[in-house]
Parts: structure tokens; C-alpha cells; sequence
């Protein structure tokens, strides 16, 4: 009975085809460490929003700014008979929108980052100048008494998504008169959105009229202008060297330097997929954030997601590197147990883990180059010990290395990582397909059986 036990654990551990199916096993299991590792990666991009969310709620969170647009309220007064041929009268109350003629946005951002415990992120303080011109409402297509116009009820509203980063009092120029915002959209607030609105007691209904607004504003990582007027010019310039431009259109003009960058956008309102003027009561802002320009503020690496997105190639590195070992098991008749198998799997599985502590502390670049050599010095000096001579643990060694520096390419170019991903793949069935084009897979099955025949 002990004979035959001996003999079926012989069998499974000669049969080329069992031995297979068991080394995927092995790879199947190790996928439980690196959930593990996946989630432990999860969980310090959660403690980064938090640590993110704390900096920006105190200093100013991504900025949006919709340019001013001038509201003037209207009545409409209808009338018709009843039954009993009595007539009555109503009266609705609108307000008119209308949008800048022309409109031109400075924009000029000083930029720095702010940390919390490990975490970092960009911030910085804007001088934003807004100025343009307004041509006369005109209301023939809603009312034909312009009596019923009141003109002298006419407010500016502005939307600003963080209004609370606002770090002095916002005034506006209008025509020679300055004028000071107050908080909220005022006539037309929808939903409580955020934003600034100024009383125009002035306006000159037979004239062009026109505006000027400066504002400092705090914010982070992000600032966005909508191109309300019918011809829009908006100017962004930062001494941030890593702008991501961002919006429906991309700037017509940018340069970006090593002390940071210049960008510039020209919007005709043809473009936009909304009107140059429209009811208050029929338009919402959702529609404005459609056509939004401007830029993101990003490091130059993000490492938990650089992280996160080379943890998803695990499965092919120790597939390779198990097919390795494996073809050097095929040509040498050395034999490598499960357990070792198990061991350089776990040893490559901490490359990730170490990588997510180092990457906190000094850097993704270094922590990559620190966490590879040393799995491949761990694997390759165990490799020496499990495959006998120095010559197959350099083989497995130089595999691991040069699947690390692969898979850093893949990392630093998104653009092409499914093309080097497949050429990869590729090129690594080419290898082990020619390794082995020489071997007699029946004739390895049959001395199987005579060694277990002989024992």
C-alpha cells in the first residue's frame, strides 16, 4: 500500500502534463496574496482622498467660473374670457438672460503643494480678470410692451463652484460705475448653485454697456472657465510645468515650459450648444458645464495608481517566470518542488507590496528600481540553491530583471502598452516555443514510466 502511495506521488510529480496543471494551480493561489495587495492598494487611495478632501475644503477645491451674464426681469401680461364672457387678467414674471458680446478671461495662477502626513497635492491662487461688453437687451421675440420691463431690477450673476475660496471683496466695473457682488445667483438661483450677483441699478437700455471683474481665488488641482460670450478669449497662464488641458476643446495656442505654461482658447459661440440669450426659468447650468475649457493641475506621477496598474500584469510575470523554471526543470531533468514554485511566486508578489511603501516615501522611480533588485537578488539567490549551479539562477534572475525594466515601459507608455503588452506576450510564447522544439514529449512520458517501473 505504501508502495503504491509512493508510487502515485511519484507519478504526479514526473507526469509533464499533471506537473503543468499543478504549477497553474500554484499561480491561481498566489492571486490570493495579491488581492490581498490589491486591496491594501485600495485602501491608501482612500486614505489620500481623505487626506486631499481635508486640504482642498480648507484652502479652496477645483474652481469652475461662469462669466458674467446680465438678467433683466419682464412681466408678461395675458388676458382672455371666461364662460361667461369675463375677462381676466394675468401676470407672469420672467427674466431675460442674455450673454456677453465679447468676453475676454485672464487668467494667473500661482501654484504650490500643500501636504498632509505622507500625501501631497497642487494648490495655488489665482488673479482672475474678466472683462467684456454687453449690446443692448433686446426683447422683441418675448415682449412687444417695453413698458413691462424692469429695467431698474437688472442684475449681473456669476457662477463660481467654490465661492468660499474668494479671498477679497469681488466688485465689478460697470460702464464707470463699480459696483460690489453679493453672495448667491440672486433672481435666478437654481437649486442653490453657487455664485455671485450684483444689482445693476444703471443700466442703459439704448446702449452698449460694458464690465470689468477681478477676483482672487484660491483653489486646487483644477480651474475651468465657460466662453459664455459670443466671442470668447481666454487666457490661462501657471508656473506649473504639468498641465493636463482638459474641456470640449482643447487651446488653440499653449506652451508649456519648464517654469510652467500659456495657453489660450478662442470659442465663437457657434461652437456651444447653447443660446446668446434665453428665459431664466427654461436654462439650467448643467448646460454650461458642457462647454467648460481649462486645465488640470496633476503631478508628474501618481504612484498608487502607477501602482495599481502594474499589479495588473502579475498573472503574466510569474506565468513567464514559472515557464522558466519550469523549461530549465524540461532541459536539466532538475526537479523543483511545488513548495519552491510557491516560494519565488510569494518573493515576486512582494515586489508590489514594497513598491506601495517605498513609492510613499521616496518616489515611485526609485522605489521601482530599490523593490525590483531586490526580488530579483531574493529569487535569483534562491533559484541557486532549488536549480544547482550559479548559471540557472542568473537565467532566472535576468528573466525577472528584464521583465521588471518591461513592464517600467509598459508603466511610462499608456499610449502603446497594448501594442509592447502583445509584442510581449508574443515574443515570450516565440521563446518557450523554441526552447522546447527539440523535446520528445512522449519520449519524456515513457522514461517517467521506467523510472517509476525500475523504483
Amino acid at each position: 500500500m505504501q508502495a503504491k502511495s509512493l508510487s502515485l506521488l511519484h507519478y504526479i510529480q514526473s507526469s509533464v502534463f499533471l506537473r503543468v496543471v499543478l504549477i497553474g494551480f500554484v499561480i491561481l493561489l498566489l492571486q490570493i496574496p495579491i488581492s490581498m495587495i490589491d486591496s491594501q492598494i485600495t485602501a491608501r487611495q482612500e486614505t489620500k482622498r481623505e487626506a486631499v478632501s481635508d486640504i482642498t475644503s480648507k484652502w479652496g477645491r477645483k474652481q469652475t467660473v461662469i462669466a458674467p451674464r446680465l438678467i433683466v426681469p419682464f412681466t408678461e401680461i395675458k388676458q382672455w374670457r371666461d364662460d361667461k364672457n369675463k375677462t381676466h387678467t394675468s401676470r407672469i414674471k420672467h427674466f431675460a438672460t442674455f450673454l456677453p458680446e465679447n468676453l475676454t478671461i485672464q487668467a494667473r495662477t500661482s501654484n504650490e503643494v500643500r501636504k498632509r502626513g505622507l500625501f501631497e497635492v497642487p494648490v495655488y491662487q489665482s488673479n482672475i480678470s474678466i472683462s467684456g461688453t454687453f449690446n443692448k437687451p433686446i426683447f422683441d421675440r418675448w415682449s412687444d410692451k417695453p413698458e413691462l420691463i424692469h429695467w431698474e431690477q437688472a442684475e449681473i450673476a456669476m457662477g463660481v463652484s467654490d465661492v468660499r475660496a474668494t479671498q477679497k471683496q469681488v466688485n465689478i466695473k460697470w460702464n464707470n460705475e463699480v459696483i460690489a457682488f453679493e453672495p448667491g445667483l440672486g433672481l435666478t438661483s437654481l437649486n442653490n448653485a453657487p455664485g455671485l450677483h450684483a444689482r445693476i441699478t444703471s443700466l442703459e437700455k439704448d446702449k452698449v454697456s460694458s464690465f470689468k471683474i477681478t477676483m482672487q481665488l484660491n483653489g486646487s488641482k483644477s480651474l475651468f472657465f465657460a466662453p459664455m460670450g459670443k466671442n470668447s478669449d481666454i487666457q490661462i497662464d501657471s508656473d506649473w510645468p504639468h498641465p493636463s488641458f482638459q474641456g470640449y476643446k482643447l487651446p488653440n495656442q499653449r506652451t508649456v515650459r519648464e517654469d510652467g505654461f500659456s495657453a489660450n482658447w478662442s470659442v465663437s459661440q457657434i461652437s456651444r450648444n447653447y443660446p446668446q440669450q434665453w428665459l431664466g426659468t427654461k436654462f439650467y447650468n448643467k448646460q454650461f458645464n458642457k462647454t467648460l475649457v481649462g486645465v488640470d493641475f496633476i503631478s508628474p506621477v501618481d504612484s498608487y495608481r502607477m501602482t495599481d496598474r502594474s499589479s495588473k500584469y502579475v498573472m503574466l510575470f510569474l506565468l513567464l517566470t514559472f515557464t522558466v523554471i519550469w523549461l530549465i526543470e524540461v532541459l536539466t531533468r532538475i526537479r523543483v518542488h511545488l513548495l519552491q514554485y510557491l516560494f519565488i511566486g510569494l518573493g515576486m508578489c512582494m515586489f508590489y507590496l514594497l513598491l506601495l511603501a517605498l513609492s510613499e516615501h521616496i518616489g515611485f522611480s526609485l522605489a521601482y528600481l530599490t523593490a525590483s533588485l531586490a526580488v530579483v537578488i531574493l529569487c535569483a539567490g534562491y533559484a541557486k540553491a532549488v536549480l544547482k549551479t550559479k548559471r540557472n539562477a542568473i537565467i532566472i534572475g535576468s528573466s525577472i530583471a528584464i521583465l521588471y525594466l518591461y513592464l517600467f515601459t509598459l508603466l511610462h507608455e499608456q499610449s502603446y502598452s497594448l501594442l509592447f503588452g502583445s509584442l510581449g506576450v508574443f515574443i515570450g510564447l516565440a521563446v518557450v516555443m523554441y526552447s522546447t522544439r527539440n523535446i520528445d514529449w512522449y519520449d519524456l512520458v515513457n522514461v517517467d514510466k521506467k523510472t517509476m517501473t525500475n523504483e
